[in-house]
């Protein structure tokens, strides 16, 4: 995963390198409401799964780098944008039959996207996007009969909108809605490896600032 980063990151300076008059650095904060669903492994003196569900609310950090009118579509233009963020979830408990299962879930993410404009008025810009990208989280669960941390890898896929207002020549302030989601993953299961299936949907909510790294 660190590699993937690494060669996503390069590309993209190299992106921006070669076009910096158009280029731009976005930071943002945002908060996320997640919906989870969990197919936990019962542990050495049970047999079976569990099935467990829950609701959490997560914090993100941000950083994109964007390229405007990287590229058009008949006569639409669209920014291509390459950001990593990190969702830290607040401990949570994940419910089910088997009872409550005190829940943690940290997650870094790599996003590539497109945007564009479908509003303007004076300072005020909304614009739509879509990406797709990877996900690593790290899970920390306990609850009747287990206790466990691992790992996995997802797909990642987001749709949104950005309202965008020119705040100074070379700085826009922006708020962001975001619908995300992730498909199920199973891991290979055995001694304390769950969870063997885990998929999660959500909404995020963002506020941030978008500097123009002209020449």
């Amino acid at each position: 995963m660190r590699l993937i980063y690494s060669v996503f990151a390069a590309l993209l300076l190299s992106v921006v390198s070669a076009t910096a008059g158009s280029s731009y650095l976005a930071l943002s904060l945002g908060t996320s409401f997640e919906d989870h669903d969990f197919d936990v492994w019962n542990g050495p003196a049970t047999p079976g799964r569990r099935a467990l569900t829950a609701s959490a609310r997560s914090t993100d950090y941000a950083v994109a780098f964007g390229v405007g009118d990287a590229f058009h579509i008949g006569k639409r233009p669209y920014d291509l944008e390459f950001e990593v963020f990190e969702r830290q979830n607040s401990d949570f408990t994940a419910t089910g039959a088997a009872g409550d299962h005190p829940t943690a879930i940290r997650t870094t993410s790599i996003l590539l996207s497109a945007w564009t404009p479908v509003a303007q008025r004076e300072k005020w810009t909304l614009k739509a996007g879509a990406g797709i990208g990877a996900r690593h989280s790290v899970y920390r669960m306990s609850g009747p009969g287990i206790s466990f941390t691992t790992t996995d890898r997802a797909p990642y896929a987001m749709v949104g909108l950005r309202l965008a207002k020119q705040a100074g020549v070379r700085t826009r302030l922006f708020t962001e809605i975001r619908a995300h989601t992730r498909p199920p993953i199973h891991s290979a299961g055995g001694p304390m490896q769950g969870p063997l299936e885990h998929n999660s949907a959500g909404i995020t909510l963002r506020i941030g600032l978008q500097i123009d790294l002209a020449k």
